[in-house]
């Protein structure tokens, strides 16, 4: 490999060799010592390698000998440079792209965040902003153990954390806290209470003894499963004491109100929406596309775009924002509306329990519309309760 790098920067030519007497000229060669490499023959013909400041020295050689040389092809360095002479553009060009370069370096390009899982990526980046750490920053200016500290004390939720400057990526490696494990409290004895009115459809049982029966018309607070357990040995009956477990399931009833005024004000967005985007390269920002919002209430959404090059984000990208427009307006509420508020509510609140059936009730007070609903869930209504025994 060395070789054929100290040949292509001195230079060589492969040439061809035809004549009566080729072997007396490849013997002059030796014998002056004059270095070539694949001397094989061809047809009628010699062909063979040698260095370009060598070949200039066989000219004689070759009357000599009575042959004829020509050189099939030039190759190296030299010969490069020679053809891209005449081209002053591309060597100053080149002679740019390496300052630009090796200026570039000199910045952070990206900041790529790993292990982060819980903690969003905003409050991370905002952290080392603080620092001075962030796309476009003089790497010599940053203080990485410094921003690493300051992300310790602004986020307590991390427990470790390295930034490693690699080329002009600046990458954090972020170890989070541990969550500190449930821990399970005693087996203390217990009974299965109801935690509201209602109707026994189901009881699942574990650990207790069941103290009612499907069809079981309950009240809140009532013994539902009992901690006292007997039991029958050979000499006699014993009674322990159990942790209650199981579930109980009954119809119960549950009530809703809500209520909205007759005439209110709400706020609706435009359909359309103002761009504002503007070109940036590190730290310097370019307007391109100014945008004026409008409206009595605006609403900023951000984009930002990255040029990308072989998996490398490059210091190059345009950062967008699209200003959504609102204006407030008066609306008459009607029954419908008021509706669609409890159908939400039965979505998040009563949305883990089977609901059977519901009703509804509309009455007007005032300039208020209220809806009163009512509701026949099926639900686990089992609450343990701790007994005390001496």
């Amino acid at each position: 490999m060395l070789v054929k790098l100290i040949r292509y920067i001195k230079g060589y030519v492969i040439f061809s060799l035809t004549g009566r007497y080729p072997e007396r000229f490849i013997n002059l060669l030796n014998r002056n010592g004059v270095n070539y490499r694949e001397l094989f023959p061809k047809g009628d013909k010699y062909i063979g390698q040698m260095a370009a400041s060598d070949y200039l020295k066989i000219r004689k050689t070759a009357r000599i000998s009575s042959v004829r040389l020509k050189i099939e092809r030039k190759a190296g360095l030299p010969f490069l440079i020679k053809t891209y002479k005449v081209r002053k553009g591309i060597a100053v060009g080149a002679v740019l792209a390496v300052i630009i370069m090796s200026v570039l370096s000199m910045f952070v390009w990206d900041v790529k965040l790993n292990g982060a899982e819980n903690l969003s990526e905003s409050s991370i980046c905002a952290a080392l902003e603080s620092s001075g750490l962030k796309p476009g920053a003089f790497k010599q200016s940053v203080d990485f153990e410094a921003a690493e500290r300051q992300l310790l004390l602004k986020l307590p939720q991390i427990r470790w954390v390295s930034i490693n400057a690699l080329n002009s990526i600046a990458e954090v490696e972020i170890k989070e806290k541990f969550k500190k494990p449930s821990v399970k409290k005693g087996k203390y004895p217990c009974n299965l209470t109801s935690s509201a009115d209602g109707v026994i459809t189901d009881t699942l049982v574990s650990a207790g003894t069941c103290m009612v029966k499907r069809g079981t018309a309950v009240s809140e607070n009532q013994l539902l499963v009992s901690t006292v357990v007997e039991g029958t040995n050979e000499l006699q009956d014993k009674l322990s004491y159990v942790h209650s477990e199981g579930m109980i399931y009954a119809d119960v009833i549950e009530k809703r109100t809500f209520s909205l005024n007759k005439r209110s004000k709400v706020i609706i967005p435009d359909k359309n929406y103002t761009e504002k985007s503007s070109l940036k390269f590190l730290w310097a920002e370019l307007l391109i596309k100014p945008g004026s919002p409008g409206g009595e209430l605006n609403c900023p959404v951000f984009h930002n775009e990255r040029l990308c090059f072989n998996e490398v984000t490059l210091p190059l990208g345009i950062n967008s924002i699209n200003i959504y427009s609102f204006k407030t307006v008066n609306k008459i509420n009607d029954k419908i509306l008021l509706k669609k508020k409890a159908l939400l509510s039965e979505a998040f609140n009563l949305g883990e329990f089977k609901i059977k059936r519901k009703k509804y009730s509309f009455k007007e007070l005032n300039d208020k519309i209220i809806l009163n609903s009512t509701y026949t869930v099926n639900k686990n209504i089992a609450v343990k309760k701790r007994v005390n025994i001496e």
